[in-house]
């Protein structure tokens, strides 16, 4: 398994098809959510030009993960769409806070029984370690991000060093919470072995190409 990361401008018209196929796939086909998008394509007013999309591949080169990424000094996910989630407090607006959304890992190709695989998991973890070390890399110090309460505890599970930012809503049969995960110790070393610990420093950062299923808004 690989992770590339992209600009939204690095995005090649094929790319671009492939990764909305594969998210309306997930997010409509999978888990049935009720997405403004048409049959097949699942895109949004978030894939714009501030957007860093991360995307796990299998070893044959299918999209087995993604997650897209956004500076919330501009319009994104949470604050323009679930500010209910917050329970009354302004959404962030702070370059050092990035928001995750569309955060999936699931091998539709593979797909069996409901629920996530050991494989999806380990996807997964090594995705959200991944979009970390991007935000990072760019000055954040924190990711937020709606999800599921089903989601929270799995990150919880993880280690991770996660808090809610405001009591949980029911929409569309589930139950939502919006949360922050804070760039600490203790999240680095919840997603990544000891020994392969690596706190980022802010830095240039290159976008060349180089649930429970186990997905979130």
């Amino acid at each position: 398994m690989r992770i590339h990361r992209y600009a939204d401008s690095a995005l090649s018209a094929a790319t671009r098809t492939e990764l909305a196929a594969y998210r309306y796939d997930v997010f409509v086909g999978r888990l049935g959510w009720d997405l403004p998008c048409r049959p097949g394509c699942d895109q949004d007013q978030f894939d714009k030009a501030d957007a860093v999309h991360l995307v796990a591949r299998s070893e044959e080169g299918r999209v087995i993960g993604y997650a897209r990424l956004l500076p919330t000094e501009g319009s994104y996910l949470l604050g323009e769409l679930f500010p209910q989630l917050l329970s009354g407090h302004q959404p962030p607006r702070d370059a050092q806070v990035w928001e995750l959304s569309r955060y999936a890992a699931m091998d539709i190709v593979q797909q069996g029984l409901p629920g996530a695989s050991a494989a999806d998991l380990l996807v997964g973890k090594q995705l959200l370690l991944q979009a970390i070390r991007t935000a990072a890399q760019s000055g954040a110090r924190r990711l937020i991000f709606c999800t599921t309460v089903a989601i929270e505890r799995l990150a919880m599970r993880w280690g991770v060093d996660i808090q809610r930012l405001g009591a949980p809503l029911r929409s569309e049969g589930q139950l939502l919470v919006a949360a922050m995960i804070e760039f600490s110790d203790k999240t680095f070393e919840a997603l990544a072995p000891a020994s392969q610990v690596d706190h980022p420093h802010p830095a240039p950062l290159p976008f060349a190409c180089s649930t429970l299923q186990l997905a979130a808004a």
